[in-house]
C-alpha cells in the first residue's frame, strides 16, 4: 500500500464533493458510504461509485458496517467499481474480515485484476476491536492498513466512557495497542482517523503531534482545510530527510566495509537505525509523489 499522510472523506451521495475532494491535495479519498449518508440515499450514494472518473488520486470506499443489511451490496459495488480499497467500520470480526476478503478476490478475478490489488482496511473503533486487533490485522494479506478511531464523541470514546481531549490522555492506551498491533502484524500504514472539530486547526495538530510520536503516519480528514495541517505534521523536514539520508549512505558504506555498527553524530547506528532512516525517506518520497501529482492536477 501506497505511504498516505492524508485520506479524506467525501460523502457518496454528493458526487460534488467527491471531486471537489480529488482536487483537495489530499493523499487519497474515502467515498463515504456509511454515516455521512442518510439511509434513504445509501442506493444513490452505491450506484455513484460507478460513475467516479479515473483518477490519480487513490479512491478507497467505506462500507457500511457488518451489522446493516448494506455491506455485502457495498462491497460488490465498490470491488466492481475498481477501488484501491475498502474501510471496514466497527471491525470486530476477524471472520467477517475473511469473507469479505473472499468476495473481493472473487470480483477481482471476474474483473481480471491482480488478487489482493484491493487493499481492506479495518476501522477499528470500539473496546472489543481495540483488544482483537492483532487477530483482525491478521486474518487476511490484503489487510495492508489499519485506521484508530480517535473521534471526539466517536464510537470508541462513547464505547470506553472515556474523556476526549486533543492531548489524547482518555484514548492513549487504546491508540497505543492498535498500532502495537499493526506493527506486530507488519502493517506499514496505521493511520489515525478524524478530528471532528475541522475549525480547530491548532487542536488538529495537537493530536496530529500526538499520533505521530505514538507512531502512526498520517490522519484520516473530514474537511480539505484539515489536510495542510496534517501533511505539516506527517511530512519529514528537509533538515530530518538529509540527516536520515546521511545516516543510510554512512551505514551502507560501513556495511560494506565490513562493520554494521557506526557512530553518526554522536550516536550508534546500526541496522534497525538505519531501517527507521529508510522508513523516513520512504514517506519524504512518497509526500513528494503526491505534492507533483497535485501540482500537475492543478496546472
Amino acid at each position: 500500500m501506497e505511504a498516505f499522510r492524508s485520506m479524506l472523506f467525501s460523502p457518496g451521495n454528493r458526487p460534488d464533493l467527491v471531486a471537489k475532494g480529488l482536487r483537495s491535495g489530499t493523499d487519497a479519498v474515502i467515498v463515504d458510504l456509511e454515516d455521512a449518508v442518510p439511509v434513504a440515499s445509501k442506493a444513490e450514494a452505491r450506484a455513484n461509485l460507478a460513475q467516479i472518473e479515473e483518477a490519480d488520486v487513490p479512491i478507497y470506499v467505506r462500507v457500511n458496517g457488518g451489522d446493516t443489511e448494506f455491506l455485502w451490496d457495498d462491497v460488490v459495488a465498490a470491488g466492481r467499481a475498481g477501488v484501491s480499497g475498502i474501510v471496514l467500520p466497527k471491525a470486530e470480526d476477524p471472520e467477517l474480515l475473511r469473507r469479505i476478503d473472499g468476495a473481493l478476490t472473487a470480483l477481482e478475478v471476474d474483473a481480471g485484476r491482480a488478487v489482493g490489488s484491493t487493499t481492506l482496511v479495518p476501522l477499528i473503533e470500539s473496546a472489543r476491536g481495540v483488544l482483537g486487533a492483532p487477530d483482525l490485522l491478521t486474518s487476511a494479506e490484503r489487510v495492508r492498513s489499519v485506521q484508530f478511531g480517535s473521534g471526539e464523541q466517536g464510537d470508541l470514546v462513547a464505547d470506553l466512557g472515556c474523556e476526549w481531549t486533543p492531548e489524547g490522555t482518555g484514548l492513549l492506551t487504546a491508540r497505543s495497542l492498535v498500532l502495537l498491533a499493526a506493527r506486530a502484524a507488519g502493517i506499514e500504514q496505521p493511520m489515525d482517523a478524524v478530528f471532528m472539530d475541522f475549525r480547530n486547526l491548532d487542536a488538529l495538530r495537537t493530536e496530529c503531534e500526538l499520533a505521530k510520536r505514538i507512531g502512526y503516519v498520517g490522519k484520516v480528514a473530514i474537511h480539505p482545510a484539515q489536510i495542510a495541517v496534517i501533511h505539516d505534521v506527517f511530512t519529514p523536514s528537509p533538515e530530518e530527510v538529509a540527516h536520515q539520508r546521511r545516516i543510510v549512505e554512512e551505514f551502507e558504506r560501513a556495511v560494506q566495509a565490513g562493520s554494521a555498527s557506526i557512530n553518526v553524530d554522536g550516536r550508534m547506528v546500526d541496522y534497525a537505525v538505519a531501517r527507521v532512516a529508510r522508513s523516513v525517506l520512504a514517506r519524504a518520497a512518497a509526500a513528494e509523489r503526491s505534492a507533483s501529482g497535485n501540482r500537475e492536477r492543478r496546472q
